[in-house]
Parts: C-alpha cells; structure tokens; sequence
C-alpha cells in the first residue's frame, strides 16, 4: 500500500531524490524509473539543497566581514591565529626564564622533534612505526582467536608494548611541551600547543592509560570488564599521531576550520535548531505510528469480528489495555531515541520511511531543507 496513489508515492519518491533507496524491490518499470533517478534527478534536486547551504554561508560571511578588519589589527578574530604566526615568523623565540641552559636544551629539543636532519627524520619513522603497531595491537586483541592465544601465554607482549607506548608518547609529549617556547608553530607557547589539534590528540593517546591505571587501581573497573576494553580500542585514536609527524592533512582542516569558524559556528546552530525541532515533530505525530509498533504472537496483527488486532488501535497504550503487556513501540518511544534517528534522517539515510502524514511533511521538509 506504499504506492496506493499519487500522494504516498510523492514521499518515497522523494526520499529517492536525496540519494538514499531504502525500498529497492520494484518491477521492471519501477527499476527503470529509480535508474532515471539515480542517474538525473538526484543531481537535479540537490541543486536546491546546494544553493540553501551556499546562500546561508554566503550571509554569514558578510556579517563578518568587518570583524576580519580587526582580525587584521591583532584582535580575536578568524584569522587570529594565521596572523599572529606571520608576525612571529620573522621573531626570535624568546629566552627561558629559567636560564640560558634550559634555553639551550629547548632549542635542541625543538631542532631534534621537528627538524629535517637524518636523525630527526628517523625519529618521526619510530614515532610512526609505534604508532601503526598500536593499531595492529588494538586490531589483534579485537580477535577471539587470537586474544585466547595470547592470553595463554606465560608473557604478556602486548601489555608490555602497551606500557612501553605510553612511555615513549609520555616523553614526546612532555618533549614538546618543553620546546613550545621554541616553536613559531606553537607561538612560543606550552598552552598554545597544548589546546592545538596536535597538542590535544598527543594527549588523547596517553590519558585513557592513566585513567585506566587510576580506576584499575583503586577498583573502580576490573581488567577485561566491557569498560576496560572500551579503554584499550581507544589506543587506534594514536593513529592521528601520524599526521602530526608530517602535517599533511589535518594541519590543513584546521586551518579550514579557523578560517570559517563563524560560517560553522552559524550553520551549527542552524542544524540544532532543525534536528531539535524535527526529533519534537517526530516524537510528537511517530509516538503510536502503528507501524512501529510490535505485538505478541497471540495477538493478531489485523483484528476481526471476535477481537481488534494490533494496527487497530489509536495508541500502544490502548493495545496494552486490551492486551495487558503484549503490545509495545519499536521506535519514536522517547525524544533521545528520537534525536538519533533523525541525526540519520539529516545524514541522507532513510533506514524508515512509513510515517503518518504529519510525519511525511517532516521528512519531505529534511529532505529538502534540513539536509541542506
């Protein structure tokens, strides 16, 4: 009853146009249109979700313009950052305050972490084969067969390669923090570092182990509780150390992101205000959608003369009246339960589609607008 008339397949067929084909199971003629769709239409009525999304950055960007003028001045602003390093550039680092020795050693720190020689090079290699043999560790341990046989071991190789990571990132972390006064990247800053992409993920990949450590050791979890694993899979997030040894990448998003920090910050708010607001419509016209809604095998699905079935009440609760404890909603039972569904809905993905009719206009509004 899907495509019963024009007005039930004006919905799917619009969820077809964002790109996302949750029913496929056409015939021959259905196919042939859904091949139309893929190939033109979904090209076509992207077109206005784009030009929302280009005219919204557009306005946003007007409204700051002014501001970037007193970015230029030296004050907080989006390119607050680029150009107090274009001013530093062509600074000397300052001196240690605790002497010319400890400024000596900042200065060969800094040279031996992010210089080009022989020796340099080769410790950004070591930094990246730790690294990669953390997430091969993490990927290993994630195997039954293989974490029973390493269990069984009288050695335990990938907890002493667990400690011995830590350490080494523990030393090049407080190495880099050391050295900050003498790096223009950092400008000449320890807290600049620290609160930058690289600083923040340098940390990341040490602090679960210290936390772990701590809980562990005042009983707080136990090693191989469901907690403690989550613990160790956060090892894999060391991987972004890698692009910290050669800033390739995300160096590059960051500064994406500071240059557009007010466009983002404004479209954020936007997409807040549209999940929010949708998840509410959702919840609200979805809450006893009889479609969503699972009953006992004894109840039946379709009523008869004898007995209502399970779609023919208003409300689950009613089901429960009638068949006390049988009948209960698969989903739309709660605002939170609601807000990931629709976090997917705005993603393109339709994993449901047979909602009441005040529940279509919504999805046709997400379609359009709330993707966009």
């Amino acid at each position: 009853n899907r495509f019963s008339n024009f007005f039930d397949s004006f919905v799917y067929t619009g969820i077809h146009l964002t790109g996302d084909f949750p029913i496929i199971e056409y015939n021959t003629l259905g196919r042939v249109v859904c091949f139309f769709i893929v190939v033109v239409a979904v090209g076509v009525v992207s077109i206005p979700a784009g030009l929302i999304a280009s005219g919204f950055a557009q306005i946003i960007e007007k409204r700051v313009d002014g501001r970037r003028v007193s970015a230029q001045r030296g004050n907080a602003g989006d390119d607050w950052y680029e150009f107090r390093l274009a001013e530093l550039r062509n600074q000397d680092p300052p001196p240690s305050v605790f002497g010319p020795i400890v400024d000596g050693l900042q200065l060969k720190v800094h040279n031996f972490l992010n210089g080009d020689d022989a020796l340099s090079q080769g410790f950004r290699w070591l930094m990246a084969t730790v690294t990669c043999g953390n997430v091969l560790a993490v990927v290993l341990e994630s195997i039954p067969e293989v974490s029973k046989h390493l269990d069984g071991m009288d050695v335990d190789f990938l907890g002493v390669f667990e400690v011995s990571s830590v350490i080494f990132f523990t030393i090049e972390y407080a190495l880099r923090l050391f050295s900050a006064r003498k790096n223009v990247e950092a400008l000449y800053s320890p807290w600049i570092y620290a609160t930058t992409f690289f600083g923040l993920v340098d940390l990341i990949s040490i602090a679960p182990w210290f936390v772990f450590m701590y809980l562990r050791a005042f009983g707080y979890i136990d090693s191989g509780s469901e907690i403690a694993d989550i613990f160790s899979v956060m090892r894999v997030f060391r991987i972004l150390q890698i692009e910290g040894l050669w800033n390739v990448a995300f160096s590059k998003l960051d500064n994406v992101f500071r240059a557009s920090k007010d466009v983002l910050k404004a479209s954020a708010l936007m997409a807040l205000i549209v999940w929010i607001g949708c998840a509410a419509l959702f919840f609200i016209f979805e809450e006893n959608n009889p479609n969503w809604r699972e009953c006992d095998e004894s109840v039946p699905l379709v009523g008869t003369e004898d007995a209502p079935g399970c779609y023919d009440f208003a409300s689950t609760a009613e089901c429960n009246e009638y068949y006390p404890g049988m009948c209960a909603q698969s989903s739309f039972t709660d605002l939170p339960s609601t807000l990931f569904l629709v976090a997917v809905f705005l993603q393109g993905e339709w994993g449901m589609t047979d909602f009441t009719w005040p529940g279509r206009l919504v999805c046709m509004f997400l379609c359009v607008a709330g993707i966009g």
